[in-house]
């Protein structure tokens, strides 16, 4: 499997509080887009971290990556940096 969703899964279910959760049909549907889209490892991370961060104890646990979205998005680095990595990684694909 793909480190991007390894360590996205790792991490989003972590915050969650738990590693015996497992993520749905929907939210694996939502990284395989992300990653098709080029949204940064890191940009993915910091919209997780800044979604709960951002909730506060009264509210409902968060239950999906879908919740996270508009944070990820929101914290999307500049264009130039997301054609940097998709440059880099159509690199390391042609190398193999």
């Amino acid at each position: 499997m793909d480190n991007y969703f390894t360590e996205i899964e790792e991490h989003f279910l972590k915050r969650r509080g738990g590693s015996s959760l497992l993520l749905s049909s929907r939210d694996w549907a939502l990284l395989e887009k992300w990653k098709r889209e080029g949204v940064p490892l890191r940009a993915v991370i910091q919209g997780i971290d800044a979604a709960f961060d951002q909730r506060s104890a009264t509210e409902s646990k968060i239950n999906s990556l879908a919740y996270c979205s508009q944070f990820v998005l929101a914290g999307m680095a500049n264009p130039t940096e997301r054609s940097e990595e998709r440059r880099v990684g159509k690199e390391c694909r042609s190398r193999w």
